[in-house]
């Protein structure tokens, strides 16, 4: 079987030291935001059902499928890789560039909460002038850290696992210890149907993204199918748990309709004891940078292995001393504080933001499409990978592949749909909606494609032993 660069070369220049804790605090830092729990209060108790189905139909199916293919295929890329060897290197870089898209937004809205919760504890609003200045700064200075070596930055984030947990059980608390609830408990509290709160159910969805992600990071992990395991199970216990906690915890003290999405954790708390308010702020704060540094070193992964096979210029595969891609890195960076820019610039910010979020859900959603597409090719493809007794396979044999096969495709056009369905905000019509949720999603995948065309003559001018012969020599200097 005829091994890619990007499975050769990183395991020779990287190190493997993402232990088991590691990567469950990774999995954890690039899935929970406690803000996430605010905003899937809209629907008021119905979070919490809609929460639980998105677990079963999305984040299960999801995550026996990407255990199966990173212990099949564990090196740097993930999704990258898994794609490419099961139907082909143009796919391959489809499915790569439809994972990386997401970092277009999620480090500014990492920065964005950050600053919301700022302005929360000192009581005022700054300028628009203002806020950019100091989400391009925190920007820069997530960069900064992200650049340290990987085990440097993993330890701040492991730590942020215990502070990022504890905001949610804190506000738990505060509602649990209320006698009365400002949302009442209604008959929603129930409510599994998803027809009814579709919206809720794509929210409950874009707030679990993320499974997939850490196999970015194959070449650097340590005892893939165990610590693998450890991520994916306990990951997630943690992930619906901190969710289920503070939704409900936010529910039991504000009303729904008063529920601030960025803030409304540290609103909640805080009108309970506004002193604890604010120490869960400071504390949301620091948790959100070990998810935008959690991004940065993630992400950055997908850029390095595409700088290796040229499908972007070779200086994306440069590493420094501390084994960081510091180019790749910096282009996050710059891209993050353009969106920013842009965003901030248009008169209908709220309404150029929840499109373009909504955007993104859609194309990441699609990008998993390429999961289950690559279980059902690779159980024929490579058969005899499959006696590797380090290779995890989905249980239940052809029964238990193809529920998981078609829960993922199906689920997955039911939470895209639900996008499209209804506007997530009031100052957009059906159809302006609609109109630009597909210009933007056409605009991601054109520009990809341009992308991946500009990539064909570097890609045949490459020399595979010469590069793998090069790199060996980098790895003895």
């Amino acid at each position: 079987m005829k091994k890619m660069l990007a499975e050769i070369i990183p395991e020779k220049l990287l190190d493997r030291v993402l232990n088991r804790f590691d990567l469950f605090a990774l999995y954890f830092a690039l899935i929970f935001g406690s803000y996430g729990a605010a905003q899937m209060t809209a629907d008021g108790w119905a979070g919490i059902p809609m929460l639980l189905i998105a677990a079963v139909t999305f984040l299960l199916p999801t995550a026996l499928a990407s255990y199966e293919l990173g212990t099949l295929f564990p090196g740097e890329g993930g999704i990258y890789i898994w794609a490419h060897k099961s139907l082909g290197p143009i796919h391959g870089f489809i499915a790569g560039w439809l994972s990386w898209v997401p970092i277009f937004l999620l480090l500014p809205l990492g920065v964005s909460v950050i600053v919301g919760h700022i302005e929360f504890i000192i009581g005022t609003e700054f300028s628009l002038a203002i806020k950019i200045a100091l989400q391009a700064i925190l920007i820069i200075v997530i960069t900064f850290a992200s650049i340290l070596k990987l085990k440097l930055s993993q330890k701040y984030i492991n730590i942020m696992f215990f502070v990022a947990f504890l905001t949610a059980v804190i506000v738990f608390v505060c509602g649990f210890l209320k006698e009365t609830s400002a949302t009442p408990m209604d008959v929603n509290k129930n409510s599994f149907n998803v027809f009814k709160h579709g919206a809720m159910y794509s929210a409950a969805i874009l707030w679990l993204l993320g499974v997939e992600v850490p196999f970015n990071m194959g070449a650097e992990i340590k005892d893939t199918k165990r610590n693998s395991k450890f991520m994916l199970l306990w990951g997630s216990v943690a992930l619906i748990l901190a969710y289920t906690f503070g939704i409900y915890g936010v529910l039991k003290i504000l009303p729904v309709g008063e529920i601030d999405a960025v803030v409304g954790i540290s609103a909640a708390v805080s009108s309970i004891n506004h002193g604890l308010g604010i120490l869960v702020a400071f504390m949301i704060c620091f948790a959100v940078v070990s998810q935008d540094i959690a991004y940065m070193n993630s992400y950055s992964r997908l850029l390095f292995i595409s700088g290796i096979e040229r499908r972007l210029p070779k200086i994306m595969s440069h590493l420094t001393s501390g084994q960081v891609p510091l180019p790749a890195m910096i282009v996050q960076c710059v891209v993050a504080i353009f969106i920013i820019i842009i965003l901030s610039t248009n008169q209908n910010l709220a309404i150029a933001f929840q499109i373009y979020l909504a955007a993104l859900v859609v194309v990441w959603v699609v990008s998993l499409y390429y999961l289950y597409t690559a279980i059902f090719i690779v159980r024929k493809k490579y058969k005899s990978l499959y006696e590797n007794p380090n290779v995890w396979k989905i249980p239940g044999g052809k029964i238990g592949k193809w529920l998981v096969i078609v829960f993922g495709l199906f689920f997955n056009s039911v939470a895209i749909y639900y996008v499209f369905a209804a506007p997530w905000s009031e100052d957009l019509s059906v159809s302006e909606w609609r109109w630009w949720l597909t210009a933007i999603s056409l605009v991601f995948i054109v520009l990809g494609a341009l992308i991946y065309l500009s990539s064909l003559k570097r890609v045949r001018n490459l020399d595979v032993q010469k590069e793998i012969e090069k790199y060996e020599e980098m790895k003895e200097k």
